[in-house]
């Protein structure tokens, strides 16, 4: 059942019992700091909340509030009461194969999201899951709202449009950033630690990352690739590879960039970046993932040629689409 803000903010005011948070697989900004802000948020108006992953937390993360209380397991083995799933609309992408909850909400915000709980608010053109959980703690009790409450939310608005530079940042999400700052958060303390500490390790892997660096459909498309081959012999970690898609995408005449991440043998997880043109969320749904117009993903399996093969085949027919529209706009 999908909900209205208020409605929602009602439902989460009144859930008592066992409560868990959790987000989806590889958890990025949105997904840590939405998590995380609703547990101390949750917290202060005295519930029994834990925060379980399925998987670690990037190190760059580590200066977040409650970012020590989250815990990282294989499998949920407690019963709860009540379940809130954040940034991801449905269950099995948070990596967990069943959440023994007797009830379920979603808080999302991708385009793509179909949410199987019982109860959902999906806003896909709020800038974050973070910003939309403000404005539901906003309804709940804005007092609540404590210095540990806002600075993973401003984190999670920070890295969702890309330091406020993304077209999903609108007039009030930079509203809710001044608010956010009014709570004591500091905006040099965020870039610094997502940006100004990476290890040489990084440097090392984007080196051999930009070294595959190749091109499809007339130049129209630029990809690249990370081996598990490299993360082992540069001794860095997947989520270092953070942003290294920009690179491709940067080039002129580049539409759509893809990163190629080898999960494990014959697993992949591909991101896609649009520069407007191609709505690459439509193309991540057809192969079992989603996202937005300009930011989406999906994981797969097969060998690197076949998931390029599919992969191609369905920008192929959006490309070819596009010029269609743009002949009927000309004619």
């Amino acid at each position: 059942m999908k909900l209205s803000r208020k409605e929602m903010a009602e439902l989460l005011k009144g859930i008592d019992g066992k409560i868990l948070i959790t987000t989806h697989k590889n958890p990025d900004g949105d997904a840590i700091g939405s998590s995380l802000g609703w547990f101390s948020f949750l917290k202060s108006l005295g519930k029994d909340v834990r925060v379980v992953y399925r998987d670690r937390i990037p190190y760059f993360f580590d200066f977040l509030p409650g970012i020590n209380k989250v815990e990282v397991k294989e499998k949920l083995d407690e019963q709860y009461d009540w379940v809130i799933i954040t940034d991801v609309s449905e269950p099995k992408r948070t990596g967990f194969e069943s959440i023994p909850a007797e009830k379920s909400i979603v808080i999302d915000h991708h385009i793509t999201a179909e949410p199987f709980t019982n109860f959902a608010i999906v806003e896909p053109n709020i800038s974050s899951t973070c910003e939309l959980s403000y404005e539901l703690m906003v309804l709940i009790d804005p007092e609540k709202i404590t210095y540990e409450v806002a600075l993973p939310i401003y984190t999670g608005i920070f890295t969702d449009t890309g330091g406020f530079s993304y077209n999903n940042t609108s007039p009030r999400t930079h509203e809710v950033a001044a608010e956010l700052l009014k709570k004591g958060v500091d905006p040099y303390v965020v870039r610094f630690n997502l940006f100004e500490r990476n290890r040489i390790n990084r440097f090392k892997l984007l080196e051999l990352v930009l070294k595959t660096l190749e091109f499809a459909l007339d130049g129209k498309v630029a990809h690249i690739t990370v081996y598990r081959k490299f993360l082992e012999e540069t001794e860095a970690f997947l989520e270092e590879t953070e942003g290294f898609i920009n690179y491709p995408r940067s080039i002129a005449g580049v539409e759509v960039a893809i990163f190629f991440k080898e999960i494990e043998k014959e697993s992949w997880k591909v991101s896609l970046r649009s520069k407007g043109k191609i709505n690459v969320a439509e193309i991540a749904k057809k192969l079992g993932g989603g996202g937005h117009k300009m930011a989406a993903g999906y994981e797969t399996k097969g060998s690197l040629e076949e998931v390029k093969k599919n992969l191609f085949k369905e920008l192929e027919l959006a490309f070819e689409s596009l010029d269609f529209e743009e002949l009927e706009m000309l004619s």
